[in-house]
């Protein structure tokens, strides 16, 4: 029976540099005999890397009549596929609710096409998803609070509970699923290596990529100047539609290295945070690392090593970068204009402006 790989998640684990890579080569796949569909409704403007489209019909943010649309048009390309692998991606797939009917209903239909199953499923500690999600809002104008506060409020979101996200999709693949961390204990090599060769597939995919597509990445995240001045835009009411916030920090982030301000990560986690989310996640990713691998988490996922903080909403005026932000903001309300409005702060930017306040006054008395 030939093979369907469903590659689920988890977001901001690499999901866009892989996507990017599979649609880009898509030609040359087929060729290899790996089928990656192109699958856009008529309703949408452009194609996407991934399965986007088709995920958000499943997940109610599309109009329902495209996902029978999407549908279809998945089953005629199967239909018609002379391809040994097919394979599928959407990196949110993994957040619908455990009873949704989405993992029934495709692997249904590639099981009627003669495809057999198979989930794969990309992880990393969740101190590190928690950090990337927040500088995923940042890069969209959606986060007015320091990371602290951000950190509180998803401490114990069901997103990062990989197994509640991975369990109906396991069980409608009949248990075959592959787990591969962005970094493993076991292998240094890049990502997309791994996944070919956990997949089977080293031998098709790996002559199709160049060293510079092994090591390729997107959706990098903006620098502590950088974040800073998103978030006090944000703080400012600054947002809107998401392409136009995301042009507003990819100036930023262009700005921030010009001037040489970036030259390192956003970093905002602490040995602390860092342990309170393993006491909170550790049994329930054991648990999940037994199932696929047959040992512990730690053994194959590689943590993070400590880095000093460098939030500036935390460090404060200590970390005398304030002239620095200041540049930047100014250079982005001058580009702009009225799309960074100046004003006061709305009722989530006061609330944001105030967790980040208190978080620095209760540092000091600790």
């Amino acid at each position: 029976m030939r093979r369907a790989i469903i590659h689920i998640g988890t977001p901001r684990t690499g999901t866009s540099s892989l996507q990017m890579l599979l649609h880009t080569r898509r030609d040359a796949l087929r060729g290899a005999g790996i089928l990656y569909p192109a699958l856009t409704p008529a309703s949408a403007a452009h194609p996407h890397v991934s399965h986007q489209h088709l995920g958000e019909t499943l997940d109610g943010r599309r109009p329902r009549r495209e996902r029978g649309e999407l549908i279809d048009a998945l089953d005629r390309a199967l239909a018609r596929s002379r391809e040994e692998v097919a394979l599928l991606s959407y990196e949110s797939l993994c957040l619908l609710p455990p009873w949704h009917r989405a993992p029934k209903l495709l692997c249904g239909l590639f099981e009627r096409r003669g495809f057999r199953p198979e989930i794969l499923m990309t992880v990393r500690p969740q101190a590190a998803y928690l950090q990337s999600q927040y500088t995923w809002r940042i890069q969209f104008l959606r986060e007015a609070r320091a990371f602290a506060a951000s950190f509180e409020a998803e401490l114990r979101a069901r997103r990062f509970d990989y197994w509640r996200g991975l369990k109906g999709w396991a069980r409608a693949a009949a248990g075959r699923v592959h787990l591969v961390p962005v970094q493993d204990r076991h292998s240094p090599a890049p990502l997309i290596e791994r996944i070919a060769v956990e997949l089977g597939l080293a031998d098709r995919l790996l002559p199709l990529l160049t060293p510079a597509d092994l090591a390729y990445r997107t959706n990098e995240s903006l620098g502590p100047v950088g974040v800073e001045v998103s978030r006090r835009l944000r703080a400012g009411g600054a947002g809107g539609a998401q392409g136009a916030s995301r042009a507003v920090t990819a100036r930023i982030d262009a700005l921030a290295h010009e001037h040489g301000f970036d030259a390192e990560p956003f970093r905002a986690l602490d040995p602390a945070m860092t342990a309170r989310v393993d006491e909170v996640y550790r049994r329930r990713n054991d648990a999940l690392a037994r199932r696929v691998w047959g040992t512990d988490w730690a053994t194959r996922v590689a943590a993070p090593p400590p880095r000093a903080v460098n939030e500036l909403a935390r460090l404060g005026p200590e970390s005398g970068r304030e002239a620095e932000v200041a540049e930047i903001l100014g250079a982005i309300r001058g580009e702009f204009g009225a799309r960074v409005p100046q004003g006061a702060p709305g009722l989530r930017g006061r609330f944001g402006l105030a967790a980040s306040e208190f978080a620095r006054f209760a540092r000091t008395l600790m």
